[in-house]
């Protein structure tokens, strides 16, 4: 009965790491960030339970320690526990933030280079729309912007390869 449980155990964990192969990388790496942030929490609760006595006052040293912020209010005072921070919350931790930091980056830099380039589709309603730009179209966006600033104005020319204003 004990061998069977351990092999399930196993199992499941194998199980679990292969759907997160499949599934996106940046989902992957969110939630492996959150379950990171949470099992190293109480790992070093029960390497330093002096030091750390409630779950939030380990929560607290793990996410400064992963962000970098490093207030140095508390920290490890056993060796086994800054042998854990050096090796695992400082290398994996402050990695995997900064993978998960970029990949948000990531993602505003793509959304203004797509709306910059027009390939932003827009959804709203109510709105202006100027077909060709030309200098005359770009005083009477500028008008039309002060006059209604609870309106949009949609540009459409094929021809620019850059949002002029």
């Amino acid at each position: 009965m004990e061998i069977r449980r351990k092999k399930g155990g196993s199992i499941l964990i194998f199980r679990i790491i292969q759907k997160a192969m499949k599934m996106d990388v940046k989902f992957t790496i969110f939630i492996g960030l959150f379950a990171f942030i949470l099992i190293t929490t109480k790992i070093i609760q029960l390497i330093e339970p002096d030091t750390f006595p409630d779950y939030f006052d380990a929560l607290w040293w793990v996410m400064t320690t992963v962000t970098t912020v490093g207030y140095g209010d508390v920290s490890p005072v056993t060796v086994g526990g800054k042998i854990f921070a050096m090796t695992i919350v400082y290398v994996v931790g402050i990695g995997i933030m900064g993978v998960a930091v970029g990949y948000v980056v990531d993602v505003y830099i793509d959304y203004k280079r797509r709306k910059e380039t027009g390939k932003l589709s827009y959804k709203g309603k109510h709105h202006h729309v100027i077909i060709n730009f030309s200098r005359r179209s770009k005083e009477t966006i500028k008008e039309l912007l002060s006059m209604n600033e609870d309106k949009d104005v949609v540009l459409v020319d094929g021809a620019l390869e850059k949002d002029p204003l």
